[in-house]
């Protein structure tokens, strides 16, 4: 960029750091006035266009102004090495805006997709006076890794919702109670584990530090099958201690549908009840 061109495109009005010449740089259908998804280089002379961390939002669109810019007269863009004119649209003002001497907008407004790019886009100036101007586009792609994970943790999160999980203790059972997680369910696998290894830590408490016992590994000591229609499951004759299951749900194939992570629960002594002046305290 030389510096006449250097010098029109500083005078943009309403300008904002990072937004360059475009009055919005965003996933199409969306707005976004500043540099989140594109930003310009000056010493590599190209714009960046960074994807949304929603790798489905794919297009992009960036706006120019020509009320902000009216320097540029006419923008092209370029795709496999071939140029195309962009014709520019003329946005409707209220009657109460032109009752007032408003101007309607002239806008360019140039789209491109992550998967059918734009090689570039170049600016002709207003009567010649400095030289066209091409800027390169160049292309952030999100992490689709980091979406893929987060879409997994979403689902999981929804299944599990919707499979209500939860149970209730007494002095030697537990009952588990779920819903089906899916449309297409069929049955429900309990299995039922306690500490195989286990490993205690001081850790910091409220008054000071206390031994924490975290279990490494566990032991499977139950598994039950329920089947469609019944949602719950009773396992009587336990002793005191420390347990954990694991809930899957299967479809008529057999196809996991949902596993939950081991889910801890205490089987513990009762207390009875204290008896004061007629009323019971439960401790």
């Amino acid at each position: 960029m030389n510096k006449y061109q250097e010098y029109l495109l500083s005078q943009k009005k309403n300008k904002k750091d990072g937004t360059f010449i475009f009055m919005n740089c965003a996933p199409v259908e969306e707005v976004c006035k500043d540099d989140t998804y594109g930003r310009y280089s000056v010493e590599t002379n190209d714009f960046l266009i960074k994807q949304d961390s929603d790798i489905t939002k794919t297009v992009y669109e960036l706006v120019i102004s020509k009320n902000e810019c009216p320097f540029i007269e006419t923008v092209q863009i370029k795709r496999g090495g071939v140029y195309t004119e962009v014709s520019s649209v003329t946005m409707p003002l209220p009657k109460a805006l032109l009752c007032r001497g408003a101007v309607p907008d002239e806008r360019f407004i140039i789209r491109t997709d992550f998967n059918d790019r734009l090689d570039a886009i170049k600016i002709k100036f207003i009567k010649n006076i400095a030289d066209d101007l091409e800027i390169p586009l160049t292309y952030q792609e999100a992490d689709r890794q980091a979406y893929n994970d987060m879409q997994a943790a979403l689902l999981k999160e929804n299944t599990l919702r919707r499979a209500a999980i939860k149970h209730s203790v007494g002095e030697s059972l537990v009952n588990i109670y779920f819903q089906p997680c899916a449309d297409n369910y069929n049955h429900t696998e309990i299995s039922l584990f306690i500490p195989d290894k286990t490993e205690v830590k001081t850790v910091g408490g409220p008054h000071g530090p206390v031994d924490r016992e975290d279990v490494l590994s566990w032991s499977l000591i139950m598994k039950t099958t329920i089947e469609n229609g019944i949602f719950f499951k009773s396992i009587t004759g336990l002793a005191y201690g420390r347990y954990a299951y694991i809930v899957k749900q299967f479809d008529e194939a057999n196809n996991v549908l949902f596993e939950t992570d081991y889910i801890e629960f205490y089987i513990r002594k009762q207390q009875p009840p204290v008896i004061e002046q007629g009323n019971i305290v439960v401790i």
